[in-house]
């Protein structure tokens, strides 16, 4: 009964943004005075249909989608140029007008849907730009290696002793990765480390034979994983600080102080002359908090003294390490800086470290300064002895929070979202068709028709909220794919026009019609080929 109502709920999204699509036409047309002969819910052949004024109203026996029939829209009658009320006889900037409103309907549909979800609080739409900034800001809650979420009742799995929510870090020995994960479909007899309850264990499945038993299903559904760029510990010298800290070499670095690590560069920033250093760290499938004390990381160095100051009068050198003043130990320039001009003594006792001894100054400020020129002097002393590099770390998608806002918040939110998913879905689209001339190859995220039922099935079982969003994203790229300048779609018919504008006269019409014929070609050959490409999903699964 569910796969019945997500067959309906598909015929009737799918209908619903053509319709919508349609409808801007239709409102645009009839602005402009172009005579509209038909409006139409479903394809042809027609089973109902109501003139009312000059424009039939019908209902056909497909039902998916609709359409718009205008006067003299093929422009393939010469004769229809003279009649006023002709789509081909418009000026440019009303046939323009008339293609693009159904876009602008598909844009609008989806601002709307987006702004009741982000009213009411749902999911943000990330693109691959945003993923990290969500898990830095907790918008992603992730957990390390692969969470499984479900365990099929009698299935291998479940015999083999696995359960809901085991945490998944090795398979035989080695680490967990998209390989060895897809082995086991095919081959699950190994050695599975989790870690259950925050308890390490290993679970085995035995070799099962073939040859006595029917074939049965593993049984394991995992949450949404995937590779998220991280650093991880190469060699690590024993007797170093890291070390006795607690830190180990194969750690994977996930946080320091707070702070989400995914590269190397980032982790030498946020470690920069801070000498308390807090890490959780990933190690074997157990996250561990490990804090480094690290020693004169950061120190105030004086890189230059102005003549005839109290500083120089004092006795004050170039490279003279300021350790404290007035007792209080500095590590930052503008600290210093501060302190000083902040001081209500009239002298201060500076503590010099010059060349290893210890020296004491008593100086008095001018105007709230002493006359020296600091600089931060860095030391890198306990990190010798740690090598790291960038890897992919595999981790499970546990939640990704939703958001409300309230409706003035949510109209502006709403817009920057449709803006950022309109670039994604172009950049996706332009992406699939440079990889399916040169490689071949339908990328797994592209989805035809079979794909987006199977897709409406998950999220009307989901609720309303992630139905309403999905239907914003369809929307987003119907609005998207069919402005894009290529024959056939909305925005293949705005670049005749372009071509237009700049050459001074029309394009001949039985050239444009041929062109718009192949372009109609292609796309029907393209949605073959990535329908072929969801059907061998299905049967791979």
């Amino acid at each position: 009964m569910s796969y019945l109502l997500a067959v309906i709920a598909f015929i009737v999204i799918f209908s619903i943004l053509i319709l919508v699509h349609e409808f801007g036409h239709f409102i645009m047309a009839k602005r402009a005075g172009i005579k509209v002969e038909e409006f139409g819910f479903g394809l042809p052949p027609r089973l109902w249909g109501k003139k009312k004024g000059e424009t039939i109203y019908s209902i056909n026996w497909i039902p998916f989608g609709g359409f718009v029939r205008m006067l003299g829209e093929d422009q393939s009658d010469p004769k229809l140029l003279k009649n006023k009320r002709t789509f081909a006889a418009q000026p440019m900037r009303a046939r323009i007008l008339v293609i693009v409103a159904g876009v602008v309907m598909n844009f609008l549909l989806a601002w709307v849907l987006m702004f009741i979800g982000f009213t009411a609080g749902m999911q943000p739409l990330l693109g691959p730009d945003d993923v990290l900034t969500a898990v830095n800001d907790g918008q992603i809650v992730l957990e390390q290696g692969v969470k499984i979420k479900s365990v099929e009742e009698g299935s291998v799995a479940a015999q083999a002793g696995f359960e809901a929510e085991d945490l998944i870090y090795a398979i035989n020995g080695d680490r967990v990765n998209d390989n060895n994960l897809a082995a086991i479909a095919e081959n699950p007899s190994k050695n599975f480390s989790l870690v259950r309850d925050g308890k390490s264990m290993t679970l085995q499945i035995p070799v099962i034979d073939v040859l006595n038993k029917e074939p049965q299903k593993l049984g394991l559904v995992f949450y949404d994983f995937g590779n998220f760029p991280r650093i991880r510990i190469y060699d690590l010298k024993t007797n170093t600080i890291a070390y006795n800290a607690g830190l180990r070499s194969e750690d994977v670095i996930l946080t320091v102080n707070g702070e989400q690590v995914f590269g190397v560069p980032q982790f030498e920033t946020l470690i920069r002359g801070v000498p308390k250093l807090e890490y959780t760290v990933f190690r074997e499938g157990l996250v561990q908090t490990v804090i480094v004390e690290r020693t004169k990381a950061r120190q105030v160095i004086i890189s230059g003294i102005i003549p005839q100051s109290p500083a120089e009068k004092a006795g004050l050198k170039n490279e003279d390490v300021i350790l404290t003043i007035n007792g209080k130990q500095m590590t930052d320039s503008q600290e210093v800086i501060d302190f000083v001009k902040n001081s209500k003594s009239d002298s201060l006792a500076y503590m010099i470290d010059r060349g290893g001894t210890q020296l004491f100054y008593e100086i008095e400020p001018v105007d709230g300064r002493v006359g020296i020129m600091l600089s931060e002097l860095m030391s890198y002393v306990d990190d010798q002895g740690i090598s790291l590099y960038n890897t992919d770390q595999l981790a499970s998608v546990k939640e990704i929070k939703d958001v409300q806002y309230p409706f003035y918040i949510a109209a502006y939110k709403s817009l920057g979202e449709t803006w950022k998913m309109s670039k994604a879905t172009a950049q996706m689209f332009t992406g699939f068709i440079g990889g399916l001339v040169s490689k071949g190859e339908v990328p797994a995220t592209v989805s035809g028709p079979i794909g987006i039922a199977q897709m409406t099935h998950v999220f009307v079982q989901e609720g309303w909220i992630p139905l309403l969003r999905f239907v914003a994203v369809l929307s987003l790229s119907l609005a998207v794919i069919n402005i894009l300048p290529f024959p056939a779609l909305d925005g293949g018919r705005l670049l005749f026009i372009v071509i237009e504008f700049v050459i001074g006269r029309k394009v001949n019409q039985r050239f444009e019609n041929y062109i718009h014929a192949l372009g109609y070609f292609l796309i029907m050959a393209l949605i073959l080929v990535v329908t072929y490409s969801d059907i061998m999903k299905f049967f791979q699964k």
